[in-house]
């Protein structure tokens, strides 16, 4: 190593130079140093930028058994390729007849609790009400509310529903299996959106159980109704139904409330801590839901059946920033500059005055134009001033109210 040191120093100095020893140290920390590091390859690259993060909480199935369509399936398609090229030439003519009611069938038998499971994980419904657990409706659940003497409101997967619509307590029916007949089942209706002080809880509006062969007036009601009440000003709530299979006759004396229960501190409920609960006598069975948004009989809700002051909640927007005013501003229209350091009250009062310009006592009020700048604006007038007769003409910014 001294001798290749040595000779790499000789190398390195001119004739007239010397040996030094802060250049014998400089030379040898260069040359002692670790050999340089290679970048990485384009396949360690690729597999970093690609790395999938771990899955924290893995979805966990825990409804009924899944029914294995696969030769149903296959059978329709078999079906489906000896008919192809005659109902094409038909489509092809514009004479084929579908009937809604027979593809309603075909759904049913094939596809219809893959595409209620998809819809409510959209929803989240699985996340808030189960910790991301998640079943495949099996019976199909129809709910449906009066709307009026005549008609019926059905509860689809997430359609909108008022909450004048949904006051009195809904019809519902689910086909029950031949093979399943002499079963006990739970209704439960809940909203995870409407809680006013805590947002991992519920509201419990309604709770049946012990349901013999999906009969509801026969069953237990452990809560009793209690239509929906979303709050003015937060939008779209979800009411959700959740249909529990039991094993057995199960003893809900823990969960009753009162006769109708009028207190929200009564009508708190976890539905994932009420399943952890009964989940060796309880299976998920089927759900629907709703999504519902205020409306004035809301108000009546909370006055007459809750009997509490109804809450409110608005948003208040931030001051609107101004910057400090300069005494030379660089490239800006004067008049709108000062504008944005004018009280309000005078803006308006410029605004009136130009309005009460234009309406006459027996005239009345002057219409806009219909093409408001097709009169041309002279060049002798200042640009700041021309400007201004646009936006006047025009009513934008703080003219809008200028014309009727």
């Amino acid at each position: 190593m001294a001798a290749t040191l040595s000779v790499v120093l000789r190398s390195t100095l001119n004739r007239n130079q010397k040996l030094t020893t802060p250049f014998i140290t400089q030379v040898a920390s260069f040359y002692s140093r670790p050999p340089m590091k290679l970048g990485k390859s384009f396949k360690d690259q690729m597999e970093e930028l690609n790395k999938k993060d771990p899955v924290l909480n893995p979805d966990i199935y825990i409804g009924l058994p899944i029914p294995d369509n696969k030769k149903l399936l296959k059978k329709e398609k078999e079906q489906w390729n000896l008919n192809r090229k005659e109902l094409e030439q038909i489509s092809r003519l514009r004479k084929l007849n579908v009937p809604l009611e027979k593809v309603y069938q075909e759904w049913m038998k094939v596809g219809w609790n893959k595409d209620i499971h998809t819809i409510a994980k959209h929803y989240g419904i699985f996340r808030d009400l189960f910790d991301n657990a998640t079943f495949y409706p099996q019976p199909i659940l129809r709910i449906f509310y009066d709307y009026d003497e005549e008609f019926l409101t059905p509860v689809y997967n997430g359609n909108r529903i008022l909450p004048s619509e949904a006051a009195v307590p809904p019809y519902v029916k689910f086909d029950i299996p031949s093979e399943e007949k002499d079963t006990l089942w739970t209704l439960v209706l809940v909203s995870p959106d409407g809680h006013l002080q805590d947002n991992t809880s519920e509201y419990l509006h309604w709770f049946v159980g012990n349901i013999p062969d999906g009969e509801i007036g026969k069953g237990d009601v452990i809560c009793d109704y209690l239509q929906p009440f979303p709050v003015k000003g937060t939008s779209f709530h979800r009411y959700i139904f959740i249909l529990y299979k039991q094993e057995k006759k199960l003893d809900f004396s823990e969960e009753r409330r009162s006769p109708k229960c009028k207190s929200l501190d009564e009508r708190n409920f976890k539905n994932f801590n009420f399943y952890q609960k009964h989940e060796d006598d309880l299976t998920p069975a089927s759900l629907a839901f709703f999504q519902c948004e205020w409306d004035n009989s809301v108000t009546q809700v909370f006055h007459d059946i809750l009997e509490m002051q109804e809450p409110s909640f608005e948003f208040i927007w931030p001051a609107k920033y101004v910057p400090e005013q300069k005494r030379w501003p660089h490239l800006k229209a004067f008049n709108r500059y000062l504008d944005r350091y004018k009280d309000v009250k005078e803006i308006q009062e410029e605004v009136l005055k130009e309005k009460l310009k234009k309406n006459g006592p027996f005239t009345g009020p002057t219409p806009q134009p219909k093409y408001p700048n097709i009169y041309r604006i002279p060049m002798t007038k200042p640009k700041w001033l021309r400007t201004k007769i646009e936006k006047m003409r025009l009513g934008h910014e703080q003219w809008k109210d200028l014309y009727q």
